[in-house]
């Protein structure tokens, strides 16, 4: 994850991060507390809304009130059965949200048949549409250009609904007219600050989780989350759907010396040049580059099988050594030592990680004993607890 403040920026009439990518994962981690906020508003909204019916039947009598009374039930009519559809979507968050436009639209649509019924109780109206305004911009969980577009689009309808009942005086048009205008703005207002705090906050705990599982100096993973669940998570997948995995240990060749030599902002230039190689040869989002430590990288490939991850480890090799690091008027330069190992956990399931990992050194560390700037490679074999 970058934390490139342009990435993080959150566009400020939308509420929502300006990077694509950065808002789906957001809309994602977040996607079970958005369905539980919208159901909650719906079964609130809905009860809330059916029991108002109690006023059209005191206002115009149980048999007129019939049609206002059916009015008001379509929204848990129709909302109820489309919140069982959202939990089985593909995308429940792009369909919690059409469902949420769907069940404003309702609601607000069906009120202006009420109002339609009710032409005497205009100003009680005018503070409902209002009230309605505000509950959708801030309480029903929806895209902010959305909801705003619905509660303006139904806040005009009831204002010309209004006007062409003439049930009320200019004046009280234009004083009902500036409170429903001004709901919508105040509402549009607070949700965007809702959207904008809740997106920072998220930021936040991203870059804190970032910092907390990855090498301040290369940008790879570090120890810390390799052991914690990095590489027992890539074992378990690929014990359950009987796959390859290979790991690659590599180790920087006379480093300690260059440390020695012209200091250790050299060797850590040269560090961060060797990992940055590593993760453009390493497949995005799919391989795992981690400092293991000191100058030792350690590269899981899943779904590799022993010879694709020696193949990796040799282009690698070539490449770090024909590499010269321009560093305070001097080209550094020098080179690294590899040990693959590769599991098949079609043939076995006996692996863990330590194993794998200790395998891995071993063969780094046969490689620079038989002259450094190598590969070396095995199959690992379980059953004996050894490469082979």
């Amino acid at each position: 994850m970058s934390t490139e403040s342009s990435i993080a920026h959150i566009a400020p009439l939308r509420g929502e991060f300006a990077c694509a990518t950065t808002e789906a994962g957001f809309l994602h981690q977040q996607s079970g507390l958005i369905l539980r906020n919208l159901r909650r508003a719906v079964v609130f909204c809905s009860l809330v809304y059916v029991l108002f019916g109690i006023t059209d039947v005191m206002a115009l009598g149980l048999r007129d009130a019939i049609g206002p009374v059916l009015a008001r039930l379509t929204l848990p009519l129709l909302a109820f059965p489309c919140l069982r559809r959202v939990r089985r979507a593909a995308n429940p968050v792009n369909a919690a949200y059409r469902m949420a436009s769907f069940a404003t639209v309702l609601g607000m649509g069906s009120y202006l048949a009420i109002v339609f019924f009710r032409p005497e109780d205009l100003l009680l109206h005018g503070m409902s549409v209002a009230l309605m305004a505000v509950v959708v911009l801030i309480f029903v969980p929806n895209r902010q250009r959305d909801a705003l577009a619905i509660t303006l689009a139904c806040s005009i309808l009831f204002l010309l609904l209004a006007w062409h009942q003439q049930a009320a005086d200019t004046r009280i048009l234009v004083t009902m007219g500036s409170l429903v205008l001004f709901a919508n703005g105040f509402g549009a207002i607070a949700a965007n600050r809702h959207a904008r705090l809740w997106r920072e906050q998220y930021w936040a705990q991203q870059v804190l989780t970032n910092l907390s599982i990855r090498d301040p100096l290369t940008g790879c993973y570090n120890r810390r989350h390799l052991n914690a669940s990095l590489l027992d998570g890539e074992i378990a997948r690929a014990r359950r759907y009987r796959l390859n995995l290979s790991l690659i240990m590599c180790d920087l060749d006379g480093f300690k010396a260059i440390n020695d030599t012209y200091g250790h902002h050299a060797g850590d230039e040269l560090l961060r040049v060797f990992a940055g190689l590593l993760q453009s040869l390493t497949r995005e989002g799919v391989d795992t580059v981690v400092r293991y430590g000191g100058e030792e990288f350690l590269v899981i490939l899943p779904e590799t099988a022993l010879d694709g991850g020696v193949e990796l480890a040799e282009r690698i090799r070539a490449a770090f050594a024909a590499q010269r690091v321009a560093y305070d008027g001097m080209e550094l330069g020098t080179t690294a030592s590899f040990g693959v190992v590769g599991a098949n956990f079609a043939a076995t399931q006996a692996v863990t990680p330590r194993a794998l990992i200790a395998a891995a050194d071993e063969l780094m560390y046969d490689a620079k004993r038989g002259g450094r700037n190598q590969v070396r490679s095995h199959q690992f074999m379980p059953h004996i607890g050894r490469v082979a």
